[in-house]
């Protein structure tokens, strides 16, 4: 950035600034744009390798391998208590 450009945007804040700070200032600007610049380019990098790529779904379709409950007199055998079908714990509250 240049130095005008500086004073302009001190004058649109209102802020009061020596020449040492604008000029601090211009260089802390052009670190930061550069910066910027290199963002966005890498931003332009990935939306064209994302371009090149297509989605597709692999997961498999959902199949019932075992019927409803099946498991669960054998599961409820092994609760070290229950209750009608629940597992009895400890009251907590």
């Amino acid at each position: 950035m240049q130095l005008e450009d500086i004073k302009k945007l001190a004058e649109m804040a209102r802020v009061d600034m020596s020449d040492e700070q604008m000029s601090q200032m211009a260089h802390d600007f052009d670190g930061i744009l550069a910066y910027v610049g290199q963002v966005q380019e890498a931003v332009k990098l990935v939306e064209e390798n994302d371009a090149n790529f297509t989605l597709n779904n692999v997961a498999r379709e959902d199949v019932q391998t075992n019927r409803g409950g099946e498991y669960t007199s054998k599961i409820i055998e092994q609760f070290p208590d229950q209750n009608n079908g629940y597992l009895k714990v400890k009251q907590i509250l």
